[in-house]
């Protein structure tokens, strides 16, 4: 049963401002290291970036209907296909599984988040 839909999009300049800004500040009030490690490997991190942050603002619309969650509460990982997947650290939210579609282009990136109830 789906209980929840978050879209958000977020500009890769702001985010890049961020982290230049704040620096290692920004990064771990928002993110675990085990989200940003894999992120530091390879090309286009800010935009990488970006769209994690975008999938944390949409889990957290998708969700809100069940409980408020922080955004350091949710971990967005990849898989070892590179597929996007959300952990929730919280035991009252373990009944919830969340789908998500993540974005990105030199611009702007986007995320879509799908929550549902675990049957």
């Amino acid at each position: 049963m789906v209980i929840g839909v978050g879209v958000d999009i977020v500009s890769i300049k702001k985010i890049q401002r961020a982290v230049q800004r704040w620096k290692s500040d920004f990064l771990t009030k928002v993110f675990h290291d085990d989200e940003i490690a894999p992120l530091r490997q390879g090309k286009m991190f800010y935009q990488r970036l970006g769209a994690r942050f975008a999938a944390k603002e949409a889990v957290f619309k998708a969700v809100s209907a069940a409980s408020a969650v922080s955004l350091k509460e949710i971990r967005i990982l990849s898989d070892k296909n590179g597929a996007p997947f959300c952990v929730i650290d919280r035991k009252d939210l373990a009944n919830i599984s969340v789908k998500l579609s993540l974005t990105h282009i030199e611009e702007y990136a986007l995320a879509c988040a799908v929550a549902e109830k675990k049957p």
